[in-house]
């Protein structure tokens, strides 16, 4: 039986990107294999900080489809982690779902999708990380990814900044990519709501003359931070 490692499953709003404010399923898949140093998700993967025991769960494929099926919103954000970490079961959970379910994948972008996830996904978010992350950038950035995501046309590009260092390695990476600017969108780096208030002005600020799109952090708005809302 083809199981996930599974961290939560919860229904709330999309906190991020370009759909923003709308009502989902949330499957948060456990494992990354980036350890960003401001991660807000760092118990999907960090087990020196948090038990792997009390942390994740192994699910069954046909559990997990029928929840994503039974789900009001009929539509999903497998998040994590890094959900491509356990791509072909992935891949044999979609199978399970109704193509009426729009499903959204957010990714780090450093995991090649296969076709049948290409095909089957309606919205890729993808956020590649910058040097703030603290990772090198030989692990966190594969640009050959990166360019099949964006030649989907279904791939929106978020990249978390806060000082004009990060401007300035987005705006290049931008470039690098050749990522259309309609689907760029540039999201503050925070990890509470005092935070997003005092980071959000200069972000948006940044946005506007770049001409690519603001993404606010509703969940810290609205939560500030906690788990499974």
């Amino acid at each position: 039986m083809t199981e996930l490692k599974v961290s939560e499953i919860f229904r709330s709003l999309q906190g991020e990107g370009p759909s923003a404010g709308t009502p989902c399923l949330f499957v948060r898949l456990a494992l990354c294999n980036l350890h960003c140093g401001w991660c807000d998700t760092k118990y999907t993967w960090d087990f020196r900080s948090f038990r792997y025991e009390d942390e994740v769960s192994s699910e069954s494929i046909e559990r997990v489809a029928e929840l994503i099926r039974s789900a009001p919103e009929q539509r999903v954000v497998v998040t994590g982690g890094e959900p491509l970490l356990q791509q072909a079961a992935l891949i044999e959970t979609l199978a399970l779902v109704p193509e009426s379910v729009f499903v959204e994948v957010e990714t780090n972008g450093t995991r090649m999708p296969e076709g049948a996830l290409l095909a089957r996904v309606d919205q890729w978010n993808v956020s590649p990380k910058l040097s703030n992350s603290g990772d090198p950038e030989r692990l966190r950035l594969k640009p050959d990814v990166l360019k099949v995501l964006c030649t989907s046309e279904r791939a929106f590009l978020k990249l978390v900044v806060e000082t004009e260092r990060d401007f300035l390695e987005a705006d290049e990476l931008i470039d690098r990519l050749g990522w259309p600017k309609s689907r760029v969108l540039l999201m503050p780096e925070a990890r509470s709501r005092a935070e997003l208030e005092r980071r959000s002005p200069r972000v948006a600020s940044a946005c506007a003359g770049r001409g690519v799109r603001f993404s606010t952090r509703l969940q810290l708005t609205l939560f500030d931070g906690r788990r499974g809302v």
